[in-house]
């Protein structure tokens, strides 16, 4: 899957969310589960710059399931992109997630703004004890 002009663009820009310029993850597991398999690097950046570790699972397109449950175990984080995962990798996410207390943000874009903005969210949520879904089902959408 090859990337937008747009989002190839934005793999270089800066950060688009304000939320994220000063982020620490604290060497923080992030675990990113779906979005495009071309921005994989870029995900692994954004995490690794600031202090943070990457995991990454595709949800389910070529990455067996059964991976799936321990990565959700190990993570501090994790970002989904909802709409980029098989319904048993939706449902398994959201339903570890909410057993474990696991922070998670579901987002609907599968690019890499929309991975930055969920980024953006969990780190303003653990700044402020806002836990955004210990529940597994704060979801963001992209704004037009």
């Amino acid at each position: 899957m090859s990337l937008t002009a747009t989002e190839s663009v934005a793999m270089h820009a800066a950060p688009l969310s304000p939320a994220l310029a000063n982020v620490s993850l604290e060497d923080r597991c992030v675990l990113c589960v779906g979005g495009l398999t071309g921005a994989r690097n870029h995900y692994r950046t954004q995490i690794e710059t600031r202090a943070g570790r990457f995991l990454h699972h595709d949800g389910g397109r070529e990455d067996n399931l059964h991976r799936l449950t321990p990565m959700l175990a190990a993570a501090d984080i994790v970002i989904c992109a909802s709409g980029n995962i098989s319904h048993n990798a939706y449902h398994l996410v959201k339903s570890t997630c909410k057993k474990l207390g696991k922070p998670c943000v579901l987002v609907k874009g599968t690019g890499i703004a929309s991975f930055l903005d969920g980024l953006g969210h969990l780190a303003q949520a653990q700044a402020t004890h806002d836990g955004p879904s210990a529940r597994g089902d704060r979801v963001i959408r992209r704004r037009s």
